[in-house]
């Protein structure tokens, strides 16, 4: 299971994704159809501590949520790439917050570019971890794998965040409360960011 999902007050579903596995997308669109029975009337997407995984499934989730356009793209390094996109069946427009910090890679940058890039959401929390590359396994005859970079990504608009990673819009560094260690207050900040708008 790497999608744990609740509603919170004021009708804010709250969605945390700690993966980008093959099983992810069917666990985030019931996720979203769940919330949006219940009434959801916002949205915060967790990518807080998700070092990323399979770049289909973060495109498959992210056709459920953009407009239609480039998702993302890819260029090796003789220059050939590919664009991924999203289609206009399917969008969510309500409010949207996605929380990150610096150990959202890979997967989790490329959903939350995409997310800024359009502006279909507020980014809170800390720079993410900056891994702006795609890379494949591949198995060998003696049962062991090479792990392999073959080409670097773009956000929709273009970016290449490697070594460099992706700002949030609301920039905010988490405090532990040793007096109550449930406290979230970068949760407590995009809960907040939803309530204003």
């Amino acid at each position: 299971n790497t999608v744990a999902y609740e509603m919170k007050e004021e009708n804010i579903g709250y969605i945390q994704v700690s993966g980008f596995e093959t099983v992810t997308y069917r666990q985030f669109e019931t996720a979203l159809t769940e919330l949006t029975n219940q009434g959801m009337q916002s949205l915060v997407v967790d990518l807080r501590n998700n070092p990323g995984g399979n770049l289909s499934t973060v495109c498959d989730m992210l056709d459920l949520i953009l407009p239609q356009g480039t998702i993302v793209s890819t260029k090796d390094k003789k220059g050939k790439g590919e664009v991924i996109t999203s289609d206009e069946e399917r969008q969510l427009n309500i409010p949207m917050a996605v929380l990150i910090n610096g150990n959202s890679a890979s997967a989790s940058e490329i959903f939350a570019g995409a997310i800024q890039d359009y502006g279909v959401g507020t980014l809170v929390g800390t720079t993410t971890y900056g891994k702006g590359i795609v890379q494949n396994i591949y198995g060998l005859p003696d049962g062991t794998s090479l792990k392999l970079t073959t080409s670097e990504y773009f956000t929709p608009k273009g970016r290449n965040i490697h070594g460099i990673g992706i700002e949030p819009d609301v920039k905010v560094e988490y405090v532990y409360n040793k007096d109550n260690p449930e406290a979230d207050n970068q949760l407590e900040a995009a809960l907040e960011c939803l309530r204003e708008i």
